[in-house]
């Protein structure tokens, strides 16, 4: 039998909110696997057109607790470079209740909408 952890569950379910959204439609944003000890889930990276600012976000259910978390980092590339988070493990952009998995797509979709239209791109 094959099953999947609870963050990239939670995680799955906010990239298919995320994949019909359609103010994410023209921002170029690549999905790729994060994993740190028992937290797992997905990151979503852009860049901007200019391909010198980059900005990698992550979601996951937090190892303490069954919330849905979004952190993120500037400058982020990959697993190799750190973890995409903004401070240590307790700081984050934005947490949510367990099932919040719409709140969380729309609180992220506005975090990479913002950072794309901060830095000099147009749709």
């Amino acid at each position: 039998m094959i099953t999947l952890g609870a963050g990239l569950v939670n995680s799955l379910i906010v990239l298919e909110h995320l994949r019909n959204d359609r103010e994410l439609a023209d921002i170029p944003i690549n999905v790729g696997c994060f994993t740190n000890c028992r937290e797992e889930g997905l990151t979503f990276r852009i860049m901007t057109k200019r391909g010198q600012d980059s900005f990698t976000w992550c979601i996951y259910e937090h190892r303490n607790s069954d919330s849905i978390v979004i952190n993120g980092k500037e400058g982020y590339i990959s697993i190799t470079d750190d973890l995409p988070y903004q401070g240590n493990k307790y700081e984050y952009l934005a947490a949510f209740t367990y099932g919040e998995h719409y709140k969380a797509a729309k609180k992220l979709s506005r975090l990479i909408q913002k950072f794309w239209k901060e830095n000099g791109i147009k749709k």
